[in-house]
């Protein structure tokens, strides 16, 4: 029974230095938790401090066995040797995610909710890693992309101020340009546009390419918009006889006198902002972009609460400080509670 408690005892050390281990976790994860406002910060160096314990934890935990010290010191070795191997096999990846991933936070080039796009990847940011970042592309799925791909590759970024939204569209010779630039303009100002402007992109041998461009300031309309301005293109240059046919049927075709241009009916267009086919394509963009500006504002809300604390002990009117303070953190704790929810249920979202 002596030798028993005494093999017991012998690793009571390693007992208590796993639970430092656990502890020092329990502790990070509260403190991003309750502490850190960024999202994109947090998840970043929570991801490094937890690498960071679970390789100090392995050591210490080797140190506090009760065995031999030399077995010590080659199980020391062992994972020394480990380590070594396992960085300079995936330095070029692991190691560049890492980096990149750390360069993205830094910069603050892009964030989440935004619309990006690299080489043939399209679509609005849902989650920022250290070593990858995910992206919901316009069929709703989602696309996880190597940081170190982001970084050595060039992004488009879509203004939060606004872009432009074209389309294209080929015409015969016969058309005066002047007269098709018209109707091109009206068609983007009818699709809700703010200075449109036609460019002509191409003198084709049977045709002419024209491009209506505007300004779209709600970027969260991207797709509805594009969809709108080609339709008040066809409308357009159809209710002002303007036919649209290929060069090659233009010019094959033997009866001249019959044009191709589709009865006009009317139709009723969707009004209903609600019902927007970016609402269910970017669901989770949308749900992060939310979150992370809820997140801005818990930030500002705390700023408050602080310059009030120190008005406080300054000498200024403490019944109303004090009223204003009660006020705005219950504010935020509603605010926190809310935001943790729509975490827990944005991180259900597969």
């Amino acid at each position: 029974m002596d030798e028993i408690i005494k093999q017991l005892l012998s690793f009571s050390g390693s007992l208590i230095t796993v639970i430092i281990i656990v502890a020092a976790f329990l502790i990070s994860n509260w403190l991003f938790q309750n502490i850190m406002q960024k999202k994109e910060k947090a998840t970043i160096a929570r991801q490094i401090i937890s690498v960071v314990i679970v390789l100090l934890g392995a050591l210490a935990f080797t140190i506090s066995l009760p065995i031999d010290k030399s077995i010590k010191g080659q199980i020391i070795s062992l994972i020394g040797i480990v380590l070594s191997a396992a960085i300079a096999l995936s330095s070029t990846t692991l190691i560049g995610n890492a980096l990149a991933g750390l360069m993205n936070s830094s910069v603050k080039n892009f964030k989440l909710g935004d619309f990006v796009k690299i080489e043939d990847n399209f679509g609005r940011v849902t989650k920022k890693g250290l070593f990858r970042t995910e992206i919901q592309t316009e069929d709703r799925n989602l696309t996880s992309l190597p940081n170190l791909y982001i970084a050595t590759n060039p992004m488009k970024i879509v203004r939060e101020s606004g872009t432009i939204i074209s389309a294209n569209v080929s015409l015969g010779y016969d058309i005066n340009h002047s007269q098709i630039e018209g109707h091109l303009l009206k068609a983007a100002e009818e699709s809700g546009l703010e200075d449109p402007f036609v460019y002509i992109e191409k003198l084709g041998d049977f045709s002419v390419t024209f491009r209506i461009n505007g300004v779209l300031k709600d970027i969260n309309k991207y797709f509805t918009t594009h969809s709108r301005l080609n339709a008040k293109v066809l409308d357009n240059l159809h209710k002002n006889d303007v036919e649209i046919v290929s060069p090659a049927f233009m010019n094959q075709r033997q009866v001249n006198e019959i044009k191709f241009i589709p009865k006009t009916s009317p139709v009723k267009e969707n009004s209903n902002e609600n019902n927007l086919p970016e609402q269910i394509v970017f669901d989770k963009a949308i749900e992060a972009d939310k979150i992370d500006e809820k997140e801005e504002y818990l930030e500002k809300l705390s700023k408050q609460i602080d310059g009030l604390k120190q008005n406080l002990k300054d000498g200024g009117n403490k019944d109303e400080i004090n009223k204003r303070i009660a006020n705005l953190e219950e504010n935020k704790k509603r605010l926190e509670e809310n935001i943790e929810k729509q975490k827990e249920k944005l991180n259900e979202q597969k």
